[in-house]
């Protein structure tokens, strides 16, 4: 199942002020990684999937990388980059079964993020080279473990009316798919692309 949507942006405020007043709905925040400078801001979503708008963190100090390929130089807006696959207890069977197929999804690793209250979250997830494979249509998978999911903590109010993915060869994409169980609506497209529609009690607003 879906687990959760990326919104990469250069400028999470900006982003969250964006959706706020198209939807009307304010993403709260979900805390910050600090090794790697960034923080993001949540929406949950229907079926216990939320959105991450995640950015480069104002707050800190110093070099990191960023995630998701994100370049605050490049000019390019909030776009999504990626999204992410419940793979839970068969994190490690999905991710041999994607490698098996000739799409290595990288290791499965621990992770964390410092939260707003001065806990931790901490989950395993698959992190791989960059660029992901086929265009960001592959996703890449976690497991939460015993910690809370985010789609129980975080703001409500938003749905996710619309989300499919686009790519040029739709059967290689289907293929890769199939090997992992993975599910999404596929549109034949000129570039690759990720593209959802947020509805909230005021309206919508689409990224890709």
């Amino acid at each position: 199942m879906l687990d959760h949507i990326v919104l990469a942006t250069p400028d999470v405020q900006a982003t969250v002020d964006e959706i706020a007043a198209v939807t009307g709905v304010r993403a709260g925040l979900g805390g910050r990684f600090t090794q790697m400078g960034a923080y993001n801001h949540l929406l949950a979503l229907q079926d216990g999937a939320y959105l991450e708008i995640i950015g480069p963190d104002p707050e800190h100090q110093g070099g990191g990388s960023m995630p998701f390929g994100l370049d605050p130089q490049s000019g390019r807006g909030a776009h999504i980059p990626h999204w992410c696959w419940k793979g839970n207890e068969r994190i490690d069977e999905l991710a041999d079964a994607a490698r098996t197929a000739g799409y290595d999804l990288g290791d499965v690793v621990p992770l964390g993020r410092d939260l707003p209250d001065g806990g931790r979250l901490d989950w395993r997830l698959t992190i791989g080279t960059w660029p992901p494979h086929l265009g960001g249509l592959i996703p890449f998978l976690i497991d939460w473990g015993d910690a809370p999911h985010p789609s129980t903590t975080a703001v409500q109010g938003v749905t996710l009316a619309s989300w499919h993915g686009e790519h040029p060869d739709l059967d290689t994409v289907r293929a890769a798919h199939q090997v992992m169980g993975i599910e999404i609506d596929l549109r034949e497209a000129n570039e690759p692309a990720l593209v959802a529609t947020f509805q909230g009690p005021d309206g919508s607003i689409t990224y890709r």
